[in-house]
């Protein structure tokens, strides 16, 4: 059963808010505002008039403070719905760069404003340029930025965990820094992948692991790392699952 009206509601909430919200965001990294102090809120409230417009009824974080101290970060979560990205950047502190598919950067207004803010896109066609968004995605971290990857690549089709892609992890091998497992659960049971429509409102939960030492691994073994990691994710989610599931009443 999906929700028509809601749906309205949410293509309306996105056609609003983008192109106002984007032209701050935008317009404030041109001017210099790299630490995000105006570019941020106003990616916030994007965030915030998407999700709610969505139907996203309860909201619950766990965890995401690690990120917090200023220390340059890699994010990795799975990714259930389009609702991940403004989920997360309505619930996080601190200003993240996404890694995100190119097909982003063609949406009037908004693909400009995510460019100016810094989001990093990467197109999966073209192995070459794939491999330069990589180097700039480490770049950015190591100038201190938090930088979060879906290493899925895409959303779940079935509500189970995606194959990891490589790409994150060489990543976070170059860049030499820790990486924050995150789980993520509710935005499926909104938006499904294979829908364009809003199926039904509820909570979402995003909650946030230690983080995960990248140091002791190379290009060679990185593969230890996309197991450690993937594991991290898959026992996030299950907490996550937990929280959506208590919300929803059982």
């Amino acid at each position: 059963m999906t929700d028509p009206i809601r749906s309205l509601k949410l293509y309306g909430a996105f056609t609003a808010y983008t192109p106002v919200c984007a032209t701050i965001a935008g317009a404030s990294a041109i001017a210099g505002d790299r630490a995000g102090k105006v570019g941020w809120p106003a990616s916030q409230i994007w965030a915030k008039g998407v999700t709610n417009a969505a139907g996203v009824t309860d909201f619950v974080t766990e965890g995401l403070e690690r990120c917090y101290d200023g220390n340059p970060y890699l994010l990795m979560s799975n990714h259930e719905s389009h609702l991940d990205p403004p989920s997360i950047i309505r619930a996080s502190e601190r200003p993240v760069v996404f890694l995100a598919k190119e097909e982003l950067k063609w949406i009037p207004l908004f693909g400009w404003g995510m460019e100016r803010m810094g989001h990093i896109f990467i197109d999966r066609r073209n192995e070459k340029r794939a491999r330069q968004s990589i180097e700039k995605a480490a770049r950015r971290v190591q100038e201190g930025r938090c930088v979060l990857v879906f290493p899925e690549g895409t959303r779940t089709q079935d509500g189970e965990l995606r194959p990891f892609k490589k790409g994150g992890f060489v990543l976070a091998v170059k860049a030499h820094v820790p990486i924050i497992p995150i789980g993520i659960a509710g935005t499926r049971q909104i938006w499904p992948s294979q829908s364009i429509l809003i199926k039904k409102a509820g909570p979402v939960a995003i909650v946030a692991g230690e983080p995960i030492d990248t140091r002791p691994y190379s290009l060679e073994n990185k593969e230890e790392l996309m197991e450690k990691v993937r594991d991290a994710i898959s026992d996030l989610r299950v907490r996550a699952q937990t929280i959506v599931a208590e919300r929803r009443g059982g």
